[in-house]
Formats: structure tokens, sequence, C-alpha cells
């Protein structure tokens, strides 16, 4: 964004690649409805499917028997590693590191970010790596070697098996942990382990008979030997053993969560106690496609299931764990087979999905245990068989041959506020910005809500406005899409204990010329809090000084912008601003903006709204205002934003009227008195303008910047302003007099050479902030006397009648009529 004012705040929009996988769902009970993240609802990409579309789909599913639909993936890709060998299947670790290795020999950690912060290599051969309950990390290697490691890179070889007939330089099935945390894995004919001392110990199968598969038991393993019987081994002992039906011989075994273990198999499915028993067989009414499943994995508990995937083939099935009912079935068109390692549990409850598909094609489906798809991803230049492992959040990795890629539906972003240890502590009367210090690790868009509105409030714009003594928590919550993080930042509003005072004085300044002016002034020490008094809270109403000032509670005040005194409603004419926010536009004259940092600024403000829709601010989406809160004359051309600052209603019923709340169109209207929302503004055409509304429709996305410049076109940074009030001309700049009325704009006689009361402001080389009124003064005289009172920066503010100053409770000049508008300072301020 160009230096200036952002409404909404900085934006940056995640780029998603999306890719379609058509998804067939039979009558077994899949619900084809994306599930995206609370920021998609904001309208950067819409939601998926509606409620209206399932319901057509339960109603197709009775006339076909698999009707089809179009998932879109979901996809930010995070980062990429380049391991230098095909790698196995990751292993995720509690920190958020991965655990990597690759088949010739290379261990790696990689941070959040994909970064290596440990690598090794091994030179064998390794598997894919497996964790037991007390952190272990084990893997093997080639020639029966098995090691441990731990999450920060530490480990060594555990050992090195021999036994007769070994045969050198093959490679051993990566190793399971069992429910002590032993490490078992096979080897040619053997089943190889480790116990609690670290002594290795085996069990020999017969001869000439191999371990096809294992599966963890909770004490011990389970082995599936090539001769078709099931071995349960705990250590160097046989617990019992079972010849397996021929249906069953060539299947994938899984552990079940409670000790026993279930056996997939072509058309036959099979689940065994711990002691042996048989538990169920069943019997599915086709075999898969490519003859075999991938290694299922089980959702364990009462109502527990089991999901294994095609190994040539598109389907993903789910069945019940205690008898093996088939529960639901999905067909990933074109998925191309499921690796047999394929599947991955996510963490239970996760977003995105608890089971992680890994298909051929490179596709990652991620499913619910009731068969919900919840989010796709696929990155063309790799295939996800290679293994995939889940990072929480909907987050994944997932390998092909020598790159690791992590992704998911969003990007964690963290969130952190710098000036806050532990609970912030802010004092009644004070504001600030919680964005000033507020530290992102991505360029996204956040939203800020408390907790408890009672004690303090902020605002879309993240101001801080404490409301009452207590405690309570600010919430910043990303909101742009393909990205995810919250700060939640605890609270504690105080008594106001500043001793911060505002000073009256009555002063006798002699000029050049010889004469002498009685100058009334109100010395603001730095710090001091600020903010527009606004006459009635309403821009376009009047009110007296005094009353102003104790609405805001403030001790001192002074009035601020030209109005209309004279006729019609009394709108102010000059710059105006509050909260943050802009209350009305003026481009003439000079206007004294104060940041959230103390600073104050003054310049010859100018400023521009800049609209877009949909997320561009070209043509056709370009829009624009050149008012803020002004009534448009009617007949005449006009576009004007009308804020909550104006009141309830626009106060006028022609034009046309473009309702926006929370960023989206939500009424378009002719005619009428429209009412402005308390989250949004309300955009006013009339005239040869009215053409600008045809760009807006209910539904479209709004946002705009306000561009500022100074008087030479040069582009000056208010974005940190809170307060603000424009009149002028300018009087001092940098220690030198510097009156130039009518290059500002201005054209009167009581401007630009007759004398007349004056209320002004100016700030010294400290900081300090000085108000004042003289009885009556030229310009060039009452730049001169601002110069006397020690200003470095000094303007002129709404003089004659106007002219008013208020400090200690009472009027130190009285102004001669109502007043629009104020600029008030105090220690216990009314926001």
């Amino acid at each position: 964004m160009q230096a200036g004012i952002r409404k909404a705040g900085y934006r940056a929009i995640a780029v998603i690649a999306a890719v379609t996988i058509g998804l067939a769902l039979p009558g077994g009970g899949a619900h084809g409805e994306e599930q995206v993240s609370s920021a998609a609802s904001r309208g950067f990409f819409s939601k998926w499917m509606k409620t209206e579309r399932v319901e057509e789909l339960l109603r197709e599913r009775k006339a076909k028997a698999k009707p089809s639909v179009a998932i879109a993936a979901v996809e930010t890709e995070y980062w990429r590693y380049q391991a230098g060998g095909k790698l196995n299947k990751p292993l995720p670790l509690s920190d958020g590191k991965l655990f990597a290795t690759t088949e010739n020999g290379l261990i790696a950690i990689l941070d959040p970010n994909g970064k290596a912060v440990f690598s090794k290599n091994q030179y064998t051969g390794l598997t894919a790596p497996v964790m037991n309950g007390k952190g272990d990390i084990w893997i093997t290697g080639g020639s029966a070697r098995l090691y441990r490691y731990d999450g920060k890179g530490n480990g060594e070889m555990a050992g090195i098996y021999y036994f007769q007939k070994k045969t050198e330089n093959l490679m051993p099935s990566a190793a399971v942990a069992d429910g002590e945390g032993r490490p078992y894995f096979s080897y040619q004919h053997a089943i190889l382990s480790l116990d609690a001392k670290g002594a290795k110990e085996m069990y020999v199968l017969p001869e000439g008979v191999s371990v096809r598969a294992m599966a963890p038991a909770g004490k011990g393993v389970y082995a599936l030997a090539s001769n078709g019987t099931l071995y349960a081994v705990h250590g160097s002992k046989l617990l019992w053993q079972a010849e397996l039906p021929a249906a069953l011989r060539k299947g994938m075994p899984a552990a079940d969560g409670t000790g026993g273990l279930v056996i997939a198999a072509g058309k036959a499915l099979a689940g065994y106690e711990a002691d042996g028993t048989v538990r169920f067989t069943r019997e599915l009414s086709a075999a898969p496609a490519g003859g075999g499943w991938s290694s299922p994995v089980v959702f364990p508990g009462d109502d527990g299931s089991i999901i294994a995937a095609e190994l040539g083939g598109n389907d993903v099935v789910s069945f019940r764990l205690r008898d093996g009912a088939e529960r639901w079935r999905l067909s990933a068109s074109g998925a191309g087979g499921f690796g047999p390692a394929a599947l991955a549990l996510a963490p239970e409850g996760a977003e995105g999905g608890q089971v992680l598909a890994a298909a051929r094609s490179g596709a990652v489906i991620a499913i619910d245990a009731a068969g919900r798809i919840a989010y796709t991803y696929k990155h063309a230049a790799v295939s996800a068989a290679g293994g995939v492992a889940a990072l929480g959040g909907g987050r994944i990795a997932f390998a092909s041959a020598d790159v690791l890629v992590a992704a998911g539906p969003y990007r964690p972003v963290a969130v952190t506020y710098a000036a806050a240890s532990g609970t912030l502590k802010l004092p009644l009367g004070t504001r600030l910005l919680l964005a000033d210090k507020l530290t992102l690790s991505a360029p996204v868009a956040v939203s800020y809500r408390s907790d408890n509105g009672n004690v303090v409030r902020v605002s879309p714009e993240s101001v801080v406005t404490p409301v009452a003594a207590g405690k309570a928590s600010l919430i910043v919550d990303v909101t742009t899409p393909g990205y995810k993080g919250q700060l939640k930042l605890p609270v504690e509003i105080t008594a106001s204990s500043s001793k911060l005072k505002a000073t009256h004085a009555s002063q006798k300044i002699k000029l050049s010329n010889g004469t002498t002016y009685t100058v009334q002034t109100v010395t603001i020490p730095r710090g001091m809090p600020v903010t527009l008094g606004i006459a009635k809270r309403s821009v376009g109403a009047s009110q007296s000084l005094a009353d102003i000032a104790k609405a805001y509670g403030a001790d001192a005040a002074v009035n601020g912008t030209y109005f209309s005194a004279y006729e019609g409603l009394p709108e102010p004419y000059g710059m105006m601003m509050s909260d943050g926010e802009l209350d009305f536009i003026g481009n003439t004259g000079t206007t004294i903006g104060f940041t959230w940092d103390g600073t104050v600024l003054m310049d010859n403000l100018r400023a521009k709204i800049v609209g877009g829709t949909n997320g561009s601010f070209s043509h056709p989406n370009n829009w624009y205002a050149y008012f803020v809160n002004r009534t448009p004359t009617k007949g005449a051309s006009s576009a004007v934003m009308f804020t909550p600052k104006r009141g309830a209603k626009l106060g006028f019923a022609y034009g046309t009227a473009i309702t926006v709340r929370g960023g989206i169109v939500t009424l378009k209207s002719s005619n009428q008195n429209a009412a402005i929302p308390a989250d949004g503004y309300v955009l006013v055409f009339t005239g040869a303008e009215e053409k600008l509304a045809d760009r807006f429709k209910v539904g479209d996305k709004v946002d705009y910047k306000l561009e500022t410049k100074n008087l030479g076109g040069q582009l000056i940074d208010w974005s940190r302003v809170h307060t603000a009030v424009g009149a002028g001309p300018r009087l001092v700049k940098d220690g030198k007099l510097a009156v130039n009325a009518k290059a500002e704009g201005f054209t009167e006689a009581k401007i630009l050479t007759n004398a007349a009361a004056r209320s002004g402001i100016l700030v010294k080389k400290d900081g300090t902030v000085v108000i004042a009124t003289v009885p009556a003064a030229t310009m060039n005289q009452w730049g001169e006397i601002m110069l006397k009172l020690g200003a470095h920066q000094a303007m002129n503010l709404d003089g004659g009648a106007s002219s008013g100053l208020y400090a200690g409770g009472k009027l130190i000049t009285t102004p001669g009529r109502l007043i629009s508008n104020a600029l008030v300072f105090g220690n216990h301020l009314k926001w």
C-alpha cells in the first residue's frame, strides 16, 4: 500500500493452488462437503458446497449407485526439502519438527520451516523411523542393524544382529514398537528385538519361511509369515501361532489398539484377540482392485474403525472394528491406487481429517472417521506414494523420491505482542493501537475481539479502549485464507495514575511592531491523552465547547476546524479523524495529527479515498469517494462515504446508497434515508457519479485505502495517526514563521488580511503542546505570537465567534456560538 491510512489493515492473500478430484459417494455414507477454515468464510473463497447441494446428493444416491462429486483441493505448500536420496515415510515429532530418513543412509531433523537442524549419514540403507511411547526413535539399517535416536538427533547404533545363514547387505523390515516400547523388526527368517536392558533377542522361523508383514502387539509382535502362519512373538519366545485360512495368507495386518490385530486380504477380513482367539471373519462383496489392500490403520475404541485402501484402485473403505462390517466407501477417481503404507492417522479431532490416504497419482485425501472428505492435496511435481504423515491442524508432510513436502489447508502464523510481558496493563483514560507492536510471522490479515466488552473494547482497526477496571483478554485471529494463528493476550485495566496536568496561563506578548497582546494559553504535557471531541458525537451537529469538554471528560479543550455556522447543517469544513478513523475530508489548510506513540505531525494534508471490490482496485472494480460524512447537494454530482460517526442514518433520501457491513455489500437502495451500520459504512453516489453504483452488487467484497499527500503532491505517511483536525493556515514551521494562507487554498479576507479572534495550537521542540486564544490578530501577528510562545510547529484553528478555550473545569475563552468540534485532552477521557 502507498503511505497512508488503511481502513481495514494490510491484507496478504495466500496463493492457493487448486486441483479437482472426482469422488464417487455411494450409499455407504460419505458426505461430500468441504470443511474450510473460518478464514475462508470471510470471502477469499466461498464454501464449496451448500446444505442444499448435500441434500441434492442424498436424493441422487437413491437414483444412482455412485453419484460423482467434485472436491476442490485446498492447498498451501509451506516448504520443500531436498534429501539427496529416496525418502522413507517421515515421522512427526511433538515439537513440530520432522524426523526423516532416506534409503541411502541420511538421517535429518527438520524444523517447522523445513530447515535441517540435524543431519547425519549412516552410510548404509535405512528404513522409516518409528517412535515408541517413551520417545525413543527406532530405525533399522542394512544387514540387520538397529539404531536408536531421540528427537534432538542424539543416538547411535543399538546393535547389529548375527545368526546362522545370515546374508549380508539385505535390508530388514522397518521397525515397529510394541506396547512396552520394545523395537521389533524382521530380517530374512528372523524376528529381531531389543529388551529393556538393551540385550538383543531373536526368534527364528522355520527354514525357508520369511516374514511378510508385522504389526505391534501390546506385548511383542505379530508376524505374518510366507507359509501362511501368524506368529505371536515376545522377544525370543513364541507366545502362540495360528495357521491362517488361505484367503488371509497374503493379507496386511494392523494393530487394533487393544492388543489384538486385524488382517485385510482380498475379499477376506478377520480380527484376532491378543490370545489368538478369532474375533470375527468376514467375506467382502468384492475383492480390492489390484488384488490387495494397503496396510490398514485403526481408529480404536468401542465403536472403532479399520480403514484400508486399494493397492491398484481408487477406493478407500472403512470397516467396523468389532465385527468387520463395512461402514463407508469412497471412490477417489483418478487416484491410481495406494501404496502399501499409504495411510496415516492424524491426531484425534484435528482439522483436515483423521485419515490421510496418499494416492499414487500424487493426491493426498484427508478423511474423517465418518467418511467425510475434509481436504485434498496435490502437487503435480511429486507423488505421495513415498509416505505421508500428519502434522496436526490439517497439515501434512509427504515424501516422494528425494523430496519432502509440507502442505496443508493453511499455513501456521505465530502472533506475538512484543510490548507485553505476561499481562498487558492499561490505565483507564488511555488507549493503544494493538497492531502497533503486534508481530506476525507472515504478512496476513487479522481480526480483533475482546472476551469481556464490559472491561475493554477493541475496534476492527485494533484500537483498544478500557471501559472499567478489571481483567479480560484480547484475542487476535488470523483471517487470511491459507493461514491460521491466534494470540490471546491477558489485559488488566487499572485506575489512572497519571499525574500529567494541563496548566492555564494568561501571558502578555509584545510583538516587533510594539503591540502587546494578552494571550490565554493551556500547556499540555507530552503524553496526555487526546482525541477529537465531536458535538453530540455526531458529525453535522453542534454543541457548546463546555458541553463537549464535559461529555468527553476533558481536562482541557480548544475549538477545532471550521464549520458551517450560518446556514444548513453545522457540518465541518476541515479534516477530522478520531479513533484512528477518518470522520471528514477537508482538503484545504493545515492539519495536526497525533500518533499512537505520542508524536505530533503537522502538514498540508490532502486525502483521497481509493476503493476496490473483490480484491481488485482496477477497472471495472475500482471506485472512489471524495467526501466523508458530508451531505451532498441534491441534484449535484458527488461520491460520499458515511461512517457511524455521522449517526444512525444518512439524514437525506436521494442518490444511490451502497451499504457495506464487515467488508461485504449487503444492500443497494435508491432515494432512501439509509441506515449506517455500526460495523461498516454507506457509500452514496449522486448525479453523474451514480454510474459508480453499477460497480457494486450484493455480496461483493469491498475495501478501500486512504492515500495521503502533502500540498506538493508527495506521499506522506499518516497511517499511525489516531486523532487529527484540519484548519489552518500554518503559522510556524520548524521554528520559523511560515504563513501563506493563499497557497493553502484560503480566499476570505478574515483569513488573508483581517484581524480577528484566533484559536491555535503549537508544538514545542520537546513535544509539549500549547493551545491558545487571542482576542484579535492578523495571521502574521498570530504566527509571531506563536514563535514568542516557543513554537517549533504551529497552526491556526477556527476563530471569530468559534474561538474558545477550556481548562480546569471552566471556560477561559468563551465562544460566541455553538461549535462543531474540538480537540480535547485529559487523563480520564471518555472515548
